[in-house]
This record gives C-alpha cells, sequence and structure tokens, in this order.
C-alpha cells in the first residue's frame, strides 16, 4: 500500500486557498462567480443547480464546491462529477481531495451528500479503484466510516486491505458492515465472499438488519425459485457450451445478490 499524503485543508480556508493555486485559480476570482451565483438564487427565491453555468472546468469545479458547503446536495456533485470528468489528471486530483475534505471536516449534511455522491458516480465507475485509494491515503482512518460504508462496488481487490485494517478499530465496525453489506447486495457490488465471510467474524455488527444480512450472505446459498428454463439449440456445430441453457428464476429471499464464479445448484446437481 503507498504512503499516506498529508490531509486535506478544510473548504475555505487560508491553506484551501493556496492549494486552489494549483489548479491555475485565485480566491477572489472564484468568490466572485459564486457571489453572482447566490445573488441568482436570492433573485429566484431558491438555489437551483441546473440553471447555472459557469466558465472552464476548474473554474466549474472550484465554484461547485464552495457552494455545495452551504447547499450540500447531489444536485451540485453531479456537475461536479462532470468537470471531474472533462478534467485533465491535475484537476481530477484536485476534486477527489475536495471529497476527502468534506468527508473529514464536515460539516455532517455535506459529509453526508459526498458520500452518496461518491457512492453513485464515482464508485460504481471504472476509476472507483483509483478514487478509493486516493482518498482512503488522503483520511484519517478515524474517519474512514463514511468512505468504507459506501464502498460497496469498489473492486475487492482495491478495497479488502481497508476493510481488514478497519476491522481492527470497533469504532469503524457499523461503517465495515455496512461497507461488506454493500459487497454483496449492492447492484454492482464486489466482493470475495470467502475473504469476507472472515471479515463478518472479526466485527461486532449491532444493527440486527445488518447482522441478519451479513449472516444470510456468508453462510446460506441464494435461494431461488424457477420461472421457466429455454434450451439451447446445439445443432449449430460452432456452438462451444455443451448442455447450455438460459434459466428465469425468481430471487425467494427479500434480499439479492450474486458473486462472481457463483455456482447453481439445482437437485443435487452443480451447474456453473
Amino acid at each position: 500500500m503507498a504512503e499516506p499524503t498529508s490531509p486535506p485543508p478544510r473548504i475555505g480556508t487560508p491553506r484551501w486557498d493556496r492549494e486552489l493555486a494549483g489548479i491555475g485559480l485565485n480566491r477572489l476570482s472564484v468568490d466572485t462567480d459564486v457571489g453572482l451565483a447566490l445573488e441568482f438564487a436570492d433573485v429566484h427565491a431558491e438555489f437551483d443547480p441546473h440553471a447555472l453555468d459557469f466558465g472552464t472546468d476548474a473554474e466549474a469545479a472550484a465554484i461547485w464546491v464552495l457552494l455545495h458547503q452551504r447547499f450540500p446536495s447531489y444536485g451540485i456533485l453531479m456537475y461536479l462529477r462532470m468537470c471531474w470528468s472533462n478534467g485533465d489528471h491535475v484537476l481530477q486530483d484536485w476534486i477527489v481531495r475536495q471529497f476527502a475534505a468534506m468527508l473529514v471536516h464536515g460539516p455532517g449534511p455535506v459529509a453526508e451528500s459526498a458520500e452518496y455522491g461518491l457512492w453513485v458516480d464515482y464508485f460504481e465507475s471504472s476509476e472507483a479503484a483509483q478514487v478509493f485509494t486516493a482518498l482512503t491515503l488522503q483520511m484519517p482512518r478515524s474517519h474512514w466510516d463514511r468512505l468504507i460504508s459506501g464502498a460497496g462496488p469498489v473492486p475487492w481487490e482495491a478495497k479488502h486491505h481497508v476493510f481488514q485494517e478497519a476491522a481492527e478499530d470497533p469504532a469503524l465496525h457499523p461503517a465495515l458492515a455496512k461497507g461488506l453489506a454493500g459487497s454483496f447486495y449492492d447492484v454492482y457490488g464486489q466482493v470475495d465472499a470467502v475473504e469476507a465471510a472472515a471479515l463478518v467474524e472479526r466485527i461486532t455488527v449491532a444493527d440486527e438488519d445488518l447482522l441478519e444480512a451479513l449472516t444470510e450472505a456468508v453462510t446460506q446459498p441464494l435461494r431461488l425459485r424457477t420461472g421457466s428454463a429455454v434450451i439451447v439449440d446445439e445443432s449449430d456445430p460452432g456452438w462451444p457450451h455443451e448442455g447450455s441453457f438460459l434459466l428465469r428464476a425468481v430471487v425467494r429471499s427479500p434480499r439479492s445478490r450474486w458473486v462472481g464464479r457463483s455456482e447453481l445448484v439445482a437437485d443435487g446437481q452443480m451447474y456453473g
């Protein structure tokens, strides 16, 4: 694991202003644009990020970060993600550092919004491992709770060592339990079931619903009720998979999960 970097400055502080110069901006010009956005909000008696338009991706990113401190919402972070997608590596690194600052320094609504934004826009993307790793290196372990709780979609190879370290800190067990549950049950969840089961045994899970979900995930198969099956026509000599079929099934459990390399067992016979 790479060496940790320095923790991020609180957004809006003099140290933050100095880091702003790293993306070619100065605080005075950014504050001017923020003021215009706030004036627009006052005129319309509400803050609507969808009605705003800014300059370069770097300028827009800085403005969105400052506005998010006042009006924390996914509506703003959605546009910040667009800046990240269009930006170069310097701007992308700066934006990730802002998420670290939001999670570390808050306040609460800002951190909560950042947690959701990371989960939806970054951890479910192909850049998940890159972003997650960068965040862990910039955040003290004591502030990992909101980071690991939403890490279900992050590739297991990128997060398993972080999960193992979090298991050593009882204060992080509630967040780790959520992260493990998300690894099993999120639509894009990624997990090594054997390693996850070992982690579940090491932590204390006080939330009864989470405990039930994790126990089911690591000790019970996913029970399916067969709806219909379609046998594949194997008359084509080029078809390489003998005995293939398509199966339509309904999950019998209120929770749905599917783990990579899963095997289907029906009537005592194993498939897959």
